[in-house]
């Protein structure tokens, strides 16, 4: 089974399309999921990384960057330290939402991430469209087919999505 890579930019679904896709999927869920927060006083927005399903946790032990208009800070040795807890079970699908820009230098995360596109059966992804050596690899990953989502075809690829999925158990 291919992996499904959801493309895009910012803030047009990827992470809404995943939910729906996951709903139709009646295997255990496995992965990490990131998630942007409310900006501080100085404009920066946390963002955090959690295991897929756990408890959400809001501190500098899970913080991997904050990120403002046109300028960002990365904290790698955060997702190096979370890749230690990405051995997935694989009997199930492993999620992935969001890879973005903020894991370029942190070796272990990115490398854990090729890892499982390598060996896990099957891997969803919501995946930033910006342009750097680990989103180009996971996107090129050979295992793996990228759609691309906008705000013009996120409704019919949804549904394509789920008839493809639907389809897969039935075969």
């Amino acid at each position: 089974m291919k992996h499904i890579l959801i493309v895009g930019r910012n803030g047009v679904g990827k992470s809404t399309l995943i939910r729906a896709l996951l709903d139709e999927i009646p295997l255990s869920k496995y992965g990490v999921i990131t998630k942007k927060e409310a900006a501080y006083d100085d404009g920066f927005c946390p963002v955090y990384i959690h295991l897929y399903g756990a408890e959400k946790r809001y501190t500098s032990e899970n913080r991997i960057g904050l990120c403002r208009e046109g300028k960002s800070v990365a904290f790698p040795e955060v997702f190096d330290r979370f890749s230690d807890s990405m051995r997935f079970p694989s009997d199930g699908v492993i999620v992935f939402d969001e890879l973005g820009f903020l894991e370029t230098d942190a070796g272990r995360f990115t490398a854990a991430v090729m890892e499982t596109l390598d060996r896990a059966p099957f891997v969803i992804a919501a995946v930033r469209d910006k342009d750097t050596p680990f989103l180009r690899a996971v996107r090129s990953h050979p295992r793996s087919v990228v759609y691309q989502i906008d705000e013009q075809n996120r409704d019919v690829l949804r549904e394509n999505l789920i008839r493809q999925l639907s389809e897969r158990q039935e075969s």
